[in-house]
């Protein structure tokens, strides 16, 4: 009988609980592994993370 898809979800949930119980304890060395501090999640959820800009240049025509 195959697992109900609230099964899958569940051992997924479970892993990434495992995973991040075993990062807890591990040095990163890996820069793309560093884990952003709490300030740096509350501005990627806020306004300012689905923000951008183009270049744009200031004082173009200095002289």
């Amino acid at each position: 009988m195959d697992k109900a898809p609230k099964d899958y979800y569940d051992e997924i949930f479970r892993l990434v609980g495992e995973h991040h119980r075993w990062f807890s304890y591990s040095i990163p060395l890996v820069a793309s592994e560093n884990i952003p501090s709490p300030a740096v999640h509350e501005a990627m959820i806020s306004d300012f993370g689905n923000r951008y800009a183009e270049k744009v240049r200031i004082n173009k025509h200095l002289g």
